[in-house]
């Protein structure tokens, strides 16, 4: 374009460009707004969905991470930690618990919360996800107001919810194996738990406390007997035997109990029991009505102990409550004094009952008439040498005379040393021993050696051979005539019979000719014919008596008649 072409005027001019703005913004403001609904949202969801929450104080427990570690009712997921903050003391933290809106009403007062799967235990094997995803936070739930502070367990407890049934406390001097969680069985079939054990300030006895499922729980008396039943055991007590209740009662422990028969009274909850250390000390165990005695042994007690039972004839009656040692001065030697509890109703009466109220009178009766024939108390063993120790009370043949003395309790006489089995068996081998030193033995082993030398010498020698070759032959000469013997005898007897049969009827013609009176009055007084014809029927007589022993001994004729 040249400059005169800037001077010509346009003949139409361009509009000028205006601005305007539009009603809606622009799509880059789609992002935050999208942003700002969900924040609020989510707030609002939170604000209707969120729950109650709970501070917690646990004992140190690893494993817990805010915003992951779950807490869980059964199995189900009912909230989670929110934060975890440890105390200036170092021995506690604070969990913070953040619930869902569904556990609004269920903490109040007693609810419990625990850490699960911080610590592996044989009780509950489920632990073992919890070792390996990391730990959870149990609760069981109470209804009522949110309580916003609590205490947690420092371990999972057995019951992990509410269950009716019966709560009973053990006591014993040795805890064993035994904690909480382990099982408790009646007659091999478990029917509860092992809730805690705890040790008495002094140290000197256990409180193990145990629940019954309430299905289960009218099988526990007043007279049940609690034991120990978490290991393999070889009793003695009642004969030898091999205790072993259940494969897990060997891992865990366990505690077994049986209730005699009878009409005792239902358990009541929180009642008292003793555990005893083995079956075999429970079912001996005094009960109600045990009378009371004692028994002074020369000598230590040579493993007798509390527990051990008592046998009557055998048959166990009671068990010992006391053992003591003591030195008596005045004799110069040792001596045991055994405290036993006899129990009535295993000692059935022929003519009455037992008056259970007060058995002492009618035991104190029964012991003094079996003392006036022989009972006495001996240190013995179930199983002689090896077995446990245990009182006998036996009637002893010969036994010098003694009395049940009186006093508190009245004192059983004894029988013995009171040694024991080893003692016993031991002065019975010195004895013996003893006598064998007595005895002559160079002079018996002389008199034996010369003894068997000449029966050698007469054995080899050459007439004791033929003796006993003639012998042979005789005794085969002796077979020889008793088969021809026997081969003749019939006819020899059918002749003899036959003879005596003539003979008598030839003397009775005579008689009959020669005795007007016939041979009733013909006897040895007489001569003459008479007399002669007596003294043929008496051969006769014989004859026929000698047939009839031939018959019967046919072996006669050759051996000659016997004796």
């Amino acid at each position: 374009m040249s400059g005169d072409d800037r001077n010509i005027p346009e003949e139409n001019p361009p509009e000028e460009a205006v601005f305007k703005p539009s009603r809606w913004p622009g799509l880059i403001w789609a992002v935050p707004l999208a942003a700002v609904a969900i924040i609020a949202w989510l707030g609002i969801s939170a604000l209707t969905h969120s729950g109650p929450s709970v501070e917690v104080w646990f004992p140190v427990t690893g494993g817990l991470k805010p915003g992951t570690t779950k807490v869980q009712y059964q199995g189900f997921n009912v909230g989670h930690v929110g934060d975890v903050t440890i105390s200036k003391s170092l021995n506690q933290m604070k969990v913070q618990i953040d619930f869902d809106s569904s556990m609004a009403g269920h903490l109040g007062p007693g609810t419990r919360y625990w850490i699960e799967g911080a610590n592996f235990s044989l009780s509950n094997l489920s632990d073992i996800k919890e070792v390996i995803s990391g730990p959870v936070i149990g609760v069981d739930p109470r209804p009522g107001k949110t309580v916003g502070k609590a205490q947690g367990l420092g371990e999972a407890p057995v019951l992990k919810s509410a269950e009716p049934g019966l709560q009973l406390a053990l006591v014993t001097p040795e805890l064993s194996h035994i904690s909480s969680g382990s099982p408790v069985f009646y007659k091999g079939y478990k029917v509860g738990q092992v809730l805690d054990v705890a040790m008495a300030p002094d140290g000197k006895q256990f409180t193990i406390r145990i629940f019954v499922k309430a299905q289960w729980q009218n099988l526990v008396k007043a007279d049940s007997r609690f034991w120990y039943a978490g290991a393999v055991r070889v009793s003695t007590a009642g004969g030898p035997g091999v205790q072993l209740e259940s494969v897990p009662a060997l891992l865990l422990g366990a505690v077994a109990f049986e209730t005699p028969k009878g009409n005792a009274a239902s358990a009541e909850n929180e009642a008292n029991y003793t555990l005893y250390d083995s079956k075999a000390q429970a079912e001996n165990a005094p009960g109600s009505g045990a009378v009371l005695y004692q028994a002074l042994f020369a000598g230590g007690p040579h493993g007798l102990a509390v527990g051990a039972p008592v046998q009557l004839e055998g048959s166990p009656v009671g068990s010992v409550t006391a053992v003591t040692m003591r030195y008596d001065a005045t004799a110069k030697r040792l001596e045991t004094l055994v405290t036993l509890a006899l129990q009535p109703q295993r000692i059935n009466l022929a003519n009455g009952t037992w008056n259970l109220a007060d058995p002492a009178p009618q035991m104190n009766a029964m012991l003094a008439t079996l003392i006036a024939q022989g009972l006495r108390a001996e240190l013995g063993s179930s199983v002689p040498v090896v077995g446990g120790k245990t009182i006998q009370l036996d009637l002893v043949k010969d036994a010098p005379p003694a009395a049940l003395q009186p006093g508190n309790p009245p004192e059983l006489p004894v029988f013995g040393s009171g040694g024991g089995d080893v003692g016993q068996v031991i002065a019975q081998v010195n004895d013996i021993l003893a006598s064998i030193n007595a005895m002559p033995l160079d002079k018996i082993a002389v008199n034996i050696h010369s003894a068997t030398s000449r029966l050698a010498a007469l054995a080899k020698s050459r007439q004791t051979k033929q003796t006993l070759l003639h012998l042979d032959r005789a005794m085969a000469h002796v077979d020889d005539i008793t088969r021809q013997a026997k081969a003749q005898l019939p006819a020899i007897l059918a002749s003899l019979r036959q003879t005596a049969a003539q003979a008598q009827a030839a003397l009775a013609s005579a008689r009959g000719m020669l005795s007007p009176q016939g041979p009733a009055n013909a006897s040895t007084d007489e001569a003459g014919l008479p007399h002669t014809l007596y003294e043929l029927s008496q051969a006769a007589a014989s004859l026929r008596a000698l047939a009839d022993y031939l018959n019967s001994h046919p072996g006669a004729l050759i051996a000659g008649r016997g004796d």
